[in-house]
């Protein structure tokens, strides 16, 4: 039950920062949802790793959602949520990783320099002003950590 509380949470928070993008970014929600929704697939294979460190469930999970049928980019997610400038990672991965951290109020700031960068590309915006409005839209998102924190125990 965990594992499934997890990944609500997740999604809760990637939705919340594709509510706050979808104005000013081009992006694939359907992968990002998808993607925060299984990053952790492969935990149902390594359970131990739901209540100790590990990183025995990335490749599994890939491996495990892709025998399942699941599109590579979608799969790929089981790595990139944790490994999110492996060379394959594209700002859905990305923004899965992120939501994966600010679901608990954490901030990540190699992440979001990263992905400001790419955001201003992809954008044309200053990179100035894509940070102060990613900035903000990160610090809004982490602010109900503790509030999901609370509800992740089941």
């Amino acid at each position: 039950m965990w594992l499934v509380r997890h990944h609500e949470l997740v999604l809760e928070a990637a939705d919340a920062l594709l509510q706050r993008l979808r104005s000013w970014v081009r992006v694939d929600e359907a992968r990002v949802r998808i993607g925060a929704a299984v990053h952790d697939a492969g935990k149902v294979l390594h359970p131990e790793e739901m209540s100790q460190a590990g990183h025995l469930h990335e490749a599994a999970g890939e491996r495990w959602l892709l025998t399942l049928g699941f599109p590579p980019e979608i799969a790929r997610c089981c790595i990139t949520h944790a490994a999110w400038n492996d060379p394959r990672a594209q700002l859905e991965d990305r923004l899965v990783a992120l939501a994966d951290k600010l679901w608990k109020g954490k901030r990540d700031e190699s992440l979001e320099r990263a992905l400001v960068t790419e955001l201003a590309t992809q954008t044309g915006l200053d990179p100035w002003e894509c940070f102060e409005r990613f900035d903000a839209i990160c610090e809004r998102i982490a602010s109900d950590g503790d509030e999901r924190l609370a509800r992740s125990d089941v």
